[in-house]
């Protein structure tokens, strides 16, 4: 992977791909002043790079069984991270995990069926350490796409 500075063009395909990845490459083409080839070598070269990382389908987890969300704040010592990273990985309700400053270590967003499956998940980090949880009660601001700023220097 070679690295090489994003342009005002590469900007601007991120910025419409965040709206919507579902663009064919001739209508991605037009909205950004180029010929529908180009857009998809361009699309190429920003996914060879890892800049442009993936395509998903976003999912409204209570719509599919998951009407629990909740943030799990995990205290261990470093040295279980590599034992605590390995129970994480291992647990598809766990859809982010963040290693952090402050006295936490990790904070991990998470879906739970139930607040029964939910009590079931934060005990299987008893061993580690201590854990707290906030769960959501609604979401005022979803996942949203990154700023992208065309003319800033990157």
């Amino acid at each position: 992977m070679t690295s090489r500075p994003l342009d005002r063009l590469d900007k601007r395909l991120l910025a419409e791909l965040q709206v919507d990845a579902r663009l064919s490459f001739a209508e991605l083409g037009r909205r950004v002043g180029l010929s529908t080839p180009a857009a998809a070598e361009r699309v190429r070269k920003l996914e060879d790079q890892g800049v442009l990382r993936g395509y998903r389908a976003e999912l409204d987890s209570h719509s599919i069984g998951y009407p629990v969300t909740a943030f799990i704040r995990l205290y261990v010592p470093a040295e279980s991270y590599s034992r605590v990273l390995s129970v994480i990985e291992g647990m598809p309700e766990v859809r982010e995990a963040h290693h952090v400053t402050g006295e936490a270590s990790f904070v991990l967003n998470v879906v739970a069926p139930s607040l029964i499956a939910l009590e079931t998940l934060i005990s299987a980090f008893d061993s580690f350490g201590k854990t707290e949880t906030s769960i959501v009660l609604s979401t005022r601001l979803a996942t949203r796409g990154l700023p992208i700023n065309p003319d800033q220097v990157v």
